[in-house]
């Protein structure tokens, strides 16, 4: 006998469930380890999010001869959103039937390995999916997700910061691909992320040992965005950078490759450029112009800025390779009388920043720029190592760690524009995750009730209790009446009720 279709889509609609149980329809029903919040879920297969999530195609497949690749994508996805952080431990998600169903594989395979007392996948299986999925396969899924991001206009803005992190693996030594900087062994992740205020995505990412250089792997990335969403300066005008991206050439590199502006800030005192901008400021008139900040540790401040254009920047043998725009920058307390300091007392130092932006009348925008970058940096960093446990290897194997992060990353973007589109359920959902210390979005135990024609309701045990007390009252009204219609004696009718045994839903 042939298998059913093996991807189907389950539509939550509690209420059209709730109908079915009281009309005494056939419903099958289970107990879900995960389910008292479903909205994020909801919301990536009403955006079109899960299609894309699921399409990831692992490139290295020989052949289509075991479980379906598309529910194995669902599985991961689930596990993600689960927080389940290693997959070895995703035992309770694999066994849940509710879960196996919303992955994608038919009802008819997880009826039978539920009956075997089986698993639908084990572990390993999923592990060696990822490890299937090759990067290249990852990087254009994860592009196809911006892209709709992009077509959904829930990226806005222009501005994009680049920032590299260290997934550092501090014991054992038999990972694919590992790199080494010192005695540190790891990988390095360089990301590029829009930073438009509230509207913060990721926009691409490239994952390799850790000795690999930033620039070299920013520029993977860009090239990527480039072919795939046309000319860089189109779309993106201004690129921030930290200074683990320094270099002369490689930074007026991108202004004439892609037309796009950069704002970084000086890597060191001893540059030549740092010396010139030390040198205007000795003279007089300085150009300062005054403006307040609020910042989140050091809270209020007044921060003064001089802007210059014109300078020559150089390279690391001294050869001038073009010039560039710069600012100053110092901060000082409320009333302008004291510079800030810092957490040991001591002052905080002057803020030099290099740009290829005007910088003469507004340099406190520059300023402004690479404050955003750093906001990044400690907020989107934390949130997705947190989080999204994106320091946790999923294997051994590269590929499995590569796609691994392509779908922790994808699941962030859509957990910010879910936070954006409906911040009254994400609020809620975030204060039961705190309340209950569960950090992932799928929730508590609920009972899963699926009808035949594919709508999934989600109940506590209460609900579904009551509900099973409205059809059997519903059933012994309708016996009732059926035996008064037909003039059958009462008590014949009642001992007909007392001994029935109806099946169970």
């Amino acid at each position: 006998m042939s298998e059913a279709p093996a991807y189907r889509v389950w539509f939550r609609d509690d209420a059209g469930c709730a109908e079915a149980i009281r009309s005494d329809e056939p419903v099958e029903v289970d107990l879900s380890a995960y389910g008292s919040n479903e909205r994020m879920l909801e919301f990536l297969v009403d955006s079109g999010l899960w299609e894309v999530l699921t399409g990831m195609f692992p490139d290295g497949l020989r052949k289509e001869n075991g479980k379906p690749w598309t529910a194995l994508n669902g599985v991961e996805v689930l596990r993600e959103l689960a927080r389940v952080d290693r997959i070895a431990h995703c035992g309770r998600i694999v066994r849940d039937v509710r879960l196996m169903m919303i992955a994608g594989f038919n009802a008819e395979a997880v009826r039978r390995a539920r009956a075997r007392g089986d698993a639908v996948v084990d572990p390993e299986t999923l592990s060696n999916h990822l490890a299937r999925i090759g990067p290249r396969s990852a990087t254009e899924t994860f592009l196809g997700h911006f892209e709709l991001l992009r077509r959904k206009r829930w990226v806005r803005g222009k501005t994009d910061a680049a920032d590299a992190h260290e997934i550092v693996v501090p014991y054992g030594r038999r990972s694919e691909r590992l790199g080494k900087v010192g005695e540190k062994y790891g990988y390095k992740l360089v990301m590029l992320l829009n930073i438009e205020p509230g509207r913060e995505r990721v926009a691409g990412f490239v994952l390799g040992p850790l000795q690999h250089s930033e620039r070299g792997m920013l520029k993977i990335a860009l090239r990527g965005l480039d072919r795939r969403f046309g000319p860089l300066h189109d779309w993106m005008d201004t690129l921030v950078l930290d200074r683990g991206y320094w270099g002369a050439e490689f930074l007026l590199g991108l202004k004439r490759r892609y037309g796009t502006d950069v704002v970084t800030r000086a890597q060191h005192d001893e540059l030549a450029v740092v010396k010139d901008i030390e040198g205007l400021l000795r003279a007089e008139p300085v150009p300062w112009r005054w403006h307040r900040e609020r910042h989140s540790r050091l809270g209020k401040m007044e921060v003064r800025c001089a802007g210059f254009e014109g300078l020559d920047l150089r390279d690391e043998h001294g050869r001038i390779v073009g010039r560039v725009n710069a600012v100053a920058a110092e901060e000082y307390e409320p009333g302008r009388t004291r510079r800030m300091r810092d957490a040991r007392g001591e002052e905080r130092p002057r803020f030099d920043y290099v740009t290829t932006l005007p910088a003469a009348r507004a340099p406190h925008r520059i300023r402004g720029y690479y404050r955003r970058r750093w906001r990044i940096e400690n907020q989107g960093f934390r949130e997705l190592t947190q989080q999204w446990a994106l320091d946790r290897l999923a294997s051994r194997r590269f590929n499995a760690l590569n796609s691994r992060i392509a779908f922790a990353l994808m699941l962030y973007n859509a957990e910010r524009v879910f936070a954006m589109k409906h911040p009254e359920p994400w609020r809620e959902a975030r204060e039961r995750r705190l309340a209950s210390e569960d950090r992932g979005w799928l929730g508590g135990p609920s009972l899963a009730a699926y009808t035949a024609d594919g709508r999934l309701g989600l109940f506590t045990p209460e609900q579904y209790g009551r509900l099973v007390a409205e059809r059997e009252r519903n059933r012994i009204v309708r016996t009732l009446r059926e035996a008064l219609a037909c003039g059958e004696d009462l008590e014949r009718t009642l001992e007909r009720i007392e001994n029935s045994r109806p099946d169970e839903a």
